[in-house]
């Protein structure tokens, strides 16, 4: 691809001294523009455009699975060995929850609520982006089955039957 249509640029050089001495080069474009012709449809074929959805907390250790679907975006009910995050702000104590006879979490239960009020009311707006029920779930694969049910049990009172595990592809 020759952009220049192969023209040379010439440069003249005039040195400050009291002899002026006029050094004559030319510089080939060509070459330098292909190589950044190169080097863009590189960069463009490498960019990823699905990016990362979802990010996953440094202390969760994810379950592994071969699913090959990929995640889509929704709110993040992120489960640490100590709390329960919605979208990276803290909702409960797994403790808490664990020490709890009921299934329902009341502070994930108002948060929820609150997400799902907001979402309606944007739908209200744009009618293709409101509630859909829809909600992922990140927990570290030694949490034990009681708070996942715990966590599942809450999003269903809610409306958020449509609840997504998150999981990590193996190596």
């Amino acid at each position: 691809m020759n952009m220049t249509n192969g023209k040379d640029y010439t440069f003249h050089v005039v040195s400050s001294q009291r002899k002026k001495r006029s050094t004559h080069f030319s510089l080939k474009l060509t070459s330098m523009i292909d190589m950044f012709t190169i080097l863009l449809v590189f960069l463009l074929k490498s960019y990823s455009t699905e990016g990362h959805i979802m990010s996953v907390a440094p202390d969760l250790r994810l379950p592994q699975s071969s699913a090959q679907k990929a995640p889509e975006t929704t709110s993040i009910v992120a489960v640490t060995a100590d709390v329960i995050l919605l979208d990276g702000h803290r909702v409960a104590s797994v403790s808490e929850v664990i020490r709890s006879s009921s299934n329902l979490i009341p502070e994930l239960q108002r948060e929820l609520v609150r997400k799902r009020t907001l979402s309606e009311q944007v739908g209200k707006i744009h009618q293709d982006i409101g509630f859909t029920g829809k909600i992922s779930i990140q927990g570290d694969r030694e949490l034990p089955y009681a708070v996942i049910k715990k966590i599942m049990f809450t999003c269903g009172k809610i409306g958020y039957n449509d609840i997504m595990l998150a999981v990590t592809k193996p190596d």
